[in-house]
């Protein structure tokens, strides 16, 4: 049912030339205005920071569903710009919001949240990036290039697979597909059957993407306060750090 309303709320966008780039802009606006709810310190500023936190999410899944510009570069990079600023404002609001709660370490909370933050992007950057050439072609100079008339080698044919390494090769393009990314990545068009499973929802949860993130942080505003939520953010990068480290022991560890 989500899935259909972001669609057709898509389309309808389209159709009034609203490109994925004022769908981004769109949702940096609400999450500066979330951070001003949530600097008021109270519940309904709470409540309200929350709902356009929501509010963003929603144009997440907009944009995502979108089919103009999808595979523009420019487009890319602000999104993914976006995606980082908007959440920095969102802390600094929780930041402000707890300081005039009368939280004295509300500033320490922040930059303890921001660190985890980075160290899960920086980790999972580097974990998702395709490993360098084992035997890297040489660099051929001028000089030493063959000199017209000479002989070339046959070429040497394939020698036919086994079926035991195709498989090998499946699964680990499944396996390689199934990892986190960071965020503001391209999302799917449409989730499979596999990633509404209760194991691919656990493995959303344990990347503590930003969607877990913001969802995180609107359930700890309303019913606790800032400090809960900075404190939920810290011990959810330390979980998602932790299942990556060890998910990548385990796959090395397989012979």
């Amino acid at each position: 049912m989500t899935g259909t309303l972001a669609r057709v709320t898509a389309r309808i966008l389209e159709r009034r030339h609203v490109t994925r780039s004022g769908v981004t802009r769109i949702s940096l606006v609400a999450a500066v205005g979330a951070a001003v709810w949530f600097s008021r310190a109270d519940p309904v500023g709470a409540v309200a920071g929350s709902a356009l936190l929501g509010l963003i999410l929603c144009c997440d899944a907009v944009r995502d569903r979108m089919r103009a510009h999808r595979r523009d570069a420019l487009t890319l990079w602000t999104v993914s710009m976006v995606a980082q600023l908007r959440e920095y404002a969102v802390y600094v609001g929780l930041a402000f919001g707890a300081a005039a709660a009368g939280f004295a370490s509300a500033w320490g909370w922040a930059a303890g949240a921001l660190i985890a933050l980075a160290l899960r992007d920086a980790l999972l950057v580097a974990r998702s990036a395709p490993p360098a050439p084992s035997n890297p072609k040489p660099l051929t100079l001028p000089s030493q290039r063959r000199p017209e008339g000479l002989r070339l080698p046959e070429p040497r044919v394939p020698r036919p697979r086994k079926p035991s390494e195709v498989a090998g090769e499946a699964a680990t393009e499944t396996a390689t597909r199934s990892r986190p990314v960071a965020d503001g990545a391209e999302r799917a068009e449409a989730p499979g059957a596999a990633d509404l499973s209760l194991i691919g929802l656990s493995r959303l949860a344990m990347a503590f993407d930003q969607p877990t993130r913001f969802l995180v942080i609107a359930v700890a505003t309303v019913a606790f306060d800032a400090r809960i939520a900075f404190l939920s953010l810290v011990v959810g990068c330390a979980v998602a750090i932790t299942g990556e480290l060890v998910g990548t022991s385990s796959r090395e560890s397989r012979p």
